[in-house]
């Protein structure tokens, strides 16, 4: 350490006798002054914005709950603020709104890619173009198994909605090499059970809020329909037997092909052992929640809920596919205090949610998920088409529409015009007399929507950021 510190200070001496020729270096100009000084509100201009944003906000929210007659709840939140929170865990009939945890958990479940299959199986295999015996038609709980002239009556609104073409899988029978079945076409709904309908009323039964409910189910288990959708389901004829009536749409396709089924239809559960002839999957889960969300869809909420009981409980029933709903949301630490779920699609008075629990999912699942872009989408798609069209809130409204007796629901996620990267999440339900059909509640709903579009209705961040 001595040596070292002798040469440092040689070293020191030697560099103060070095000639070092003089260069005009330029000089270093700094400049200190700041157009925003540090201390300035502009430094976090979130504090400046947000007081106005809210207070413009406030009026429309007191006018929904002002108009809202019997027992209301709303929630609104903007990132990690809650905007609003009124009787945030009061228990309500929540209509339509009850599919969000429906569709919520089956995505959670199986994920946006899960295809539903439906097979078509004999007990040989095709020899010399004839399966010697009977042919069955498996199904899977593919809630929307269709064929064209089902498809037909939308005409070209078909945004949203989804199907399985029947006549596919038709076509992939014949691709097989069968041209003769000597025996029987046997429909298989084996997968679920056999109750056809949830704890409804009888009035929503025989005005087909939804038909009636099977693992094997073509046009969601009508037999007859007019010819063009006008909004009503009256006119539709449910089917005595789905099953059996799948298998008769599915022989008359096979003969438009060539594909002879000598024998007669019925229903019952194929051979164990039985050889797969053809299969056809489903559209992805994402586009399946997509249709039951966008168009409010009863049938297909009801055949999830069925799934998820035979999936993970073993048993394809209504009752045991709302307890692993259930299960999955207990799982997931959601709050379900003062909930009461029995059935898929809202249609049961007797189910019961609370605001809190609906935008906790919506918060769960975060803007930009698969269930919120499932939803109906104001001015442009499902439910809410008809609303919000060329105003600053079309084609940023993504909500669940929701409607029965006494019951009038709206849920979901706007994006603001105003800041694209500002979503606010909000729930509202009401129960009472003179709510559900009531026009002039739900014409209430719009200006809250379009001014939750318009939010922050204030300066923006980029012209009170610093200067």
């Amino acid at each position: 350490m001595v040596v070292l510190a002798l040469l440092s200070a040689a070293s020191w001496r030697y560099s103060q006798n070095v000639s070092i020729e003089d260069e005009a270096l330029p000089a270093i100009s700094y400049d200190a002054s700041l157009s925003t000084p540090i201390l300035s509100a502009r430094r976090v201009p979130e504090t400046l914005q947000q007081p106005l944003a809210d207070a413009a906000l406030a009026p429309e929210v007191a006018a929904l709950l002002a108009g809202s007659p019997g027992a209301s709840c709303l929630i609104v939140i903007e990132g990690d603020r809650t905007l609003n929170s009124t009787n945030a865990r009061v228990s309500l009939v929540p209509a339509s709104n009850q599919k969000l945890l429906t569709t919520y958990a089956a995505l959670s479940q199986y994920g946006p890619d899960y295809r539903f299959q439906t097979r078509v199986a004999a007990g040989v295999p095709v020899q010399n173009g004839v399966i010697d015996g009977d042919l069955f038609l498996i199904g899977g709980g593919d809630p929307f198994l269709s064929t064209a002239d089902w498809r037909a009556q939308y005409g070209d609104v078909q945004d949203g909605r989804t199907f399985t073409s029947l006549e596919e899988l038709a076509d992939a029978v014949a691709a097989s090499g069968a041209v003769r079945i000597t025996g029987n076409l046997i429909g298989d709904e084996s997968f679920f059970d056999a109750e056809r309908y949830g704890p409804w009323a009888e009035r929503l039964v025989v005005s087909n809020q939804s038909g009636p409910l099977s693992a094997l189910s073509v046009n969601e288990g009508f037999a007859a329909w007019p010819g063009e959708f006008n909004g009503s389901f009256r006119g539709r004829t449910p089917a005595t037997n789905p099953a059996e009536n799948a298998a008769s749409v599915f022989q008359a396709l096979l003969g438009q092909r060539g594909v002879v089924v000598e024998g007669t239809v019925g229903a019952s559960p194929a051979p164990t052992q039985s050889q797969v002839i053809a299969t056809i999957d489903s559209p992805p889960l994402s586009e399946i929640v997509t249709h039951v969300n966008s168009y409010s869809n009863n049938y297909g909420a009801e055949i999830l809920v069925k799934f998820l009981g035979r999936q993970e409980r073993g048993i394809g029933s209504t009752a045991a596919g709302v307890a692993e709903v259930v299960s999955i949301l207990e799982i997931q630490r959601l709050d379900l205090s003062s909930v009461r779920i029995d059935d898929g699609s809202g249609l049961a008075e007797s189910n019961r949610l609370t605001c809190g629990l609906v935008s906790d999912v919506l918060e769960r699942s975060g803007p930009d998920s698969v269930l919120v872009e499932s939803l109906s989408i104001g001015g442009e798609r499902g439910s809410l088409v008809d609303r919000h069209e060329g105003t600053p809130a079309d084609g940023l409204v993504y909500a669940k529409t929701g409607t029965l007796n006494g019951v009038t629901a709206l849920s979901g996620v706007v994006e603001s015009a105003r800041e694209s990267d500002v979503d606010l999440i909000f729930t509202y339900i009401v129960n009472g007399e003179s709510v559900g059909l009531n026009e002039e509640l739900k014409a209430l709903q719009i200006p809250f929507v379009e001014a939750l579009a318009a939010y922050p209705n204030a300066p923006l961040i980029s012209e009170l950021s610093p200067r």
